[in-house]
């Protein structure tokens, strides 16, 4: 508002506000969503979602994120697997988790997506080479709020427990096992016919 401002200065304040502005948006906008599936008042679509399909539409918007971080990403296993779901919030759950490895996984670390088929579910395990999640955190990192001693000051513990939602709200499970120092392994279990 200052009327001797200099120009760059300006500038620096005006991305600024929008970089918070946006972060307010996304916050708000997971809060409702999680409040909308916790009420149960989100109808999640039972069609035939194909594994492969699933993980290019979760990878999207994170690609230049991971390059940016110079960040190798390995694919393994039966992509054409499928499961019934919805594919647009099991893409939001898995996005969450790629996010919350990205995040932790130092520039030049790997992420590693396996996925594996059996008569009953498919499952997707997202495994990094990040910080790990301490001991203590574990039993909690799925928990609304809850902020582990790995979290980065922006975290505030939307993301997974929001992923934890979406995923059992469809009859899935999700689970995580880490080392602190040795990364973590995320897995993803979506049955293939509705129980």
């Amino acid at each position: 508002r200052e009327e001797k401002l200099e120009a760059e200065k300006r500038i620096e304040f005006t991305k600024n506000i929008e970089t918070q502005l946006k972060r307010m948006e996304w916050l708000l906008t997971s809060l409702l969503k999680l409040s909308k599936i916790d009420a149960g008042t989100v109808s999640f679509k039972k069609d035939k979602v194909l594994v492969g399909e699933l993980i290019k539409k979760a990878l999207n918007p994170l690609l230049i994120p991971m390059e940016i971080k110079e960040q190798k990403l390995f694919i393994d296993g039966k992509e054409n697997t499928s499961f019934i779901g919805d594919i647009n919030w099991t893409t939001e759950a898995i996005v969450n988790i790629l996010k919350n490895c990205i995040e932790h996984t130092m520039p030049g670390g790997k992420l590693k997506i396996s996925v594996n088929d059996n008569p009953l579910y498919s499952e997707i395990e997202i495994e990094d080479t990040g910080v790990g999640i301490a001991k203590e955190d574990l039993p909690y990192i799925f928990t609304r709020f809850y902020r582990g001693k790995n979290s980065s000051s922006d975290s505030v513990g939307i993301g997974l427990a929001m992923s934890r939602s979406i995923i059992l709200r469809q009859g899935g499970d999700i689970s995580v096992k880490s080392k602190e120092g040795q990364g973590s392994t995320f897995t993803v279990k979506l049955y293939k016919s509705v129980i």
